[in-house]
């Protein structure tokens, strides 16, 4: 499983069911993007559109239930066929996706948008419990 650590920031908000970092001058918020496939992209905003997060520190990052999937704390995780990288933010080492059921893509699947296949993995997310380094 992969940790979320707080690095650079002081620590999570998990208020009303998001997950986010609203303590500093450029605030983000972990949303799950839409898709009609098992993945969802997961992506930071500034602003909260994600309203079911069920999480804490020092626990597994779950997703509740809504009605278009089961509640699920199954993640994919795939290294970028092209590193992108923005003014001033460290380059993109994993792309996240929330796994909604059992289907994982294919090798020749297209619908993972920059996502080098051969290197996507199941996984679980942990919330980290402080400033631990590394991380998403």
């Amino acid at each position: 499983s992969g940790i979320l650590t707080t690095t650079g920031y002081t620590g999570w908000n998990f208020g009303t069911g998001g997950l986010g970092t609203p303590w500093c001058p450029t605030s983000r918020w972990l949303n799950i993007g839409s898709s009609t496939h098992p993945w969802k992209p997961l992506t930071w905003s500034s602003t909260q559109s994600t309203t079911t997060w069920e999480t804490g520190y020092g626990v597994y990052l779950t997703a509740a239930a809504t009605s278009a999937y089961s509640e699920t704390s199954d993640f994919l995780a795939c290294k970028p066929i092209t590193p992108s990288t923005s003014i001033g933010a460290p380059s993109v080492q994993w792309l996240l996706f929330l796994l909604t059921s059992d289907t994982l893509p294919t090798a020749t699947d297209d619908t993972l948008s920059n996502a080098n296949i051969s290197t996507c993995v199941k996984t679980k997310l942990l919330i980290g419990l402080g400033d631990s380094g590394g991380g998403w």
